[in-house]
């Protein structure tokens, strides 16, 4: 018999990763870019967090330092999008590669080291930080103050942003690093949580592409953001039952990816029979 609420809390770890990385993410698409190199960002953030953790004794310097690495590789995102105007999907595909060669030439010094973990009431507070407080902070930072209504307007239409005032350069600069941070910062909360506390090359894998897919899950809202993540930790915490139920480990261990692209797939469809447009200018055709 399945233990609901058991599966409920193994999910949280999770979901925590993705929602952190997703949460960033939005606040950048909602300034009208779009960062496909998410998932370099956050596997070198795994990388760097384990390596700093490790030689140091400290688990929150290494989150210190992942968003660090995150913020760097943000820095380099603006130089090649903004200032030299290099096409954004190019660009965040560029990033993937470099993030995860660095990351894997970064942790390979303490491959496998244990590094420090959280205790049970921190991990628990983390996490009820990142899948609650976040979203809810996040909602009414967008929709609840001049800044976030300027960050979403300028999704929207930059033109129309500028001619109210926005600085769109600065403020894009700053979803930009935001977002990078948080990036670097999931990649940490990866090796505290899914990955037990020990890096190991490519465990970190694909976990910047479900993020991508938890903003769009999410319709580009915090909360529905929270609440996409916490379904797809949820499913993932539950690839030991499929196992049971007779499933070949290898497909248990892709589902979550399946339903992902599944998921997206009816989404999209749904969005256009529908005639219901994302609120990003940045996934309009």
């Amino acid at each position: 018999m399945v233990n609901t609420a058991a599966l409920l809390a193994q999910g949280a770890p999770e979901a925590g990763v993705l929602a952190l990385g997703a949460l960033g993410e939005l606040v950048l698409e909602r300034a009208g870019l779009i960062n496909l190199g998410l998932e370099g960002m956050l596997y070198l953030g795994s990388a760097v967090a384990a390596y700093v953790a490790v030689s140091t004794g400290s688990l929150a310097a290494g989150f210190a330092a992942a968003a660090a690495a995150g913020a760097l590789m943000a820095v380099i995102y603006l130089l090649l999008v903004i200032g030299l105007k290099a096409d954004q999907a190019v660009t965040g595909l560029a990033l993937v590669f470099l993030g995860i060669g660095l990351g894997d030439a970064v942790g390979v010094a303490t491959q496998g080291a244990p590094a420090p973990m959280l205790s049970g009431a921190s991990r628990d507070a983390l996490l009820t930080l990142v899948l609650v407080a976040l979203p809810v902070l996040l909602h009414v930072f967008l929709y609840r103050s001049w800044m976030g209504y300027a960050l979403r307007g300028l999704g929207e239409d930059e033109k129309a942003a500028r001619m109210l005032g926005v600085n769109v350069t600065a403020l894009r600069v700053a979803a930009a690093l935001l977002a990078g941070m948080a990036a670097g910062a999931a990649g940490a909360l990866f090796l505290a949580g899914p990955s037990g506390g020990r890096w190991s090359a490519g465990r970190a894998i694909g976990w910047g592409w479900l993020s991508l897919g938890t903003v769009i899950l999410g319709y580009w809202h915090p909360l529905g953001i929270a609440v996409a993540a916490y379904l797809l930790g949820v499913l993932y915490a539950a690839r030991p039952l499929l196992e049971g139920l007779g499933i070949h480990p290898a497909l248990a261990e892709a589902t979550p990816y399946i339903v992902v692209v599944i998921a997206l797939t009816i989404i999209s469809w749904v969005y256009e029979r529908a005639g219901v447009r994302p609120p990003a200018a940045v996934w309009r055709r």
